[in-house]
């Protein structure tokens, strides 16, 4: 490929930065080495809480200043336009996902078959370039091929998914267990779906925002219950009445230390709670309850090797996200698009497409 080819991309300049560091701006088309494969992105989807994280300035554990200048972007869908030479698997048009961790299979937690815990953790749109850009590179043997009745745009969503599918496999869950969701986000509500489609017994979300809730009642056919945010004895009673001895198992994707403590206080004797979620300040009102009764606190944080598992949920209807994907907006109106995510309650996934032009949008609710 010609050198001086450019191509469009998000990028944050330095780190901790934040959106000053930020913009839209044309840097070198990627080199494809043997084992990679090059992608035309046809969809990106945000992730509320880094691509937030990395607007108001700070940066994953992962990333070093030597990464920057950085193009943010973990959940992303495409074509494949270029192959490298030891790349038989893969070919030329394929519609492809990729799993964005990159691991180095020769430290300590590699060699223990723990990899996500490698302590050179690569992952494509944090220390390794994503997906807001026109193409991107990954190892060949990271990507997935796209069933034929997944859009693009469902695709880019396979990250989120596959993170809840570790966090389903972290929680353990019993046959018969009666499992509550708080929040109604989109993480949420893919976990939400898991769940049914697990042996649990009942499956409940919790949330603030009732056309979310619609949304998982109505499309989904799971039970809801609105949440009072300043009154969380309201939920908690009605919990109590629907299962007297308490529930099995409550994950909270809030953030809220509050909320986690209403999550302890709806658990029965040997619940767990598991917090797909980073709470700060974290507090535990009553720790005798961990002793007393063997409760437990399990945390449930990003994912590997759950990509195959993930589209096969989706290809089966198993987890279905058309109807979490809320807003589509170009590349070049990212700013627009984030500010969108973070502000409007309604909003759920909100998809980039590079190819769009500025200005070009499109709403699904």
């Amino acid at each position: 490929m010609d050198n001086e080819k450019t191509m469009r991309a998000m990028v944050i300049d330095t780190m901790y930065g934040g959106r000053k560091a930020t913009k839209i701006t044309d840097i070198p088309y990627p080199y494809c080495a043997d084992n990679q494969i090059i992608i035309k992105i046809k969809a990106c989807s945000i992730c509320k809480h880094c691509e937030a994280f990395y607007d108001g300035g700070g940066s994953a554990s992962m990333v070093k200043p030597q990464d920057y200048p950085i193009t943010l972007g973990h959940e992303f869908s495409g074509e494949v336009v270029e192959i490298g030479r030891n790349v038989h698997n893969i070919k030329i048009r394929d519609r492809v996902t990729v799993d964005n961790t990159v691991l180095c299979g020769e430290c300590y937690h590699c060699k223990r078959d723990e990899p996500l815990y490698c302590d050179n953790f690569g992952s494509m749109g944090h220390n390794l370039h994503g997906g807001f850009a026109e193409y991107v590179v990954a190892l060949a043997e990271k990507a997935f091929l796209i069933p034929d009745n997944i859009s693009y745009e469902e695709a880019a969503c396979t990250e989120p998914v596959a993170c809840c599918m570790h966090a389903m496999d972290r929680m353990q869950l019993r046959y018969g267990d009666n499992v509550a969701i708080l929040g109604a986000g989109s993480m949420a509500l893919i976990l939400a779906q898991l769940v049914k489609h697990s042996s649990a017994n009942h499956t409940v979300v919790i949330g603030s925002t009732q056309s979310k809730l619609d949304i998982c009642k109505n499309q989904f056919g799971i039970d809801t219950l609105l949440m009072e945010r300043s009154n969380y004895s309201i939920h908690e009673e009605k919990i109590k009445e629907q299962f007297p001895q308490g529930l099995d198992i409550v994950i909270d994707t809030t953030g809220s230390a509050e909320m986690a403590n209403s999550a302890l206080r709806m658990l029965g004797k040997g619940g767990k709670l598991i917090m797909y979620t980073q709470v700060d300040n974290m507090y535990i009102a009553n720790p005798a309850q961990f002793t007393n009764y063997e409760q437990s606190i399990i945390m449930a944080y990003c994912q590997t090797h759950n990509y195959g598992r993930s589209i096969d949920a989706i290809k089966k209807g198993y987890v279905n996200l058309k109807p979490l994907i809320t807003h589509e907006y170009s590349l070049e109106d990212y700013m627009e698009a984030l500010d969108m995510n973070l502000t409007d309650r309604n909003s759920l996934k909100i998809i980039i497409h590079p190819e769009w032009k500025k200005g070009e949008k499109k709403v699904n609710i």
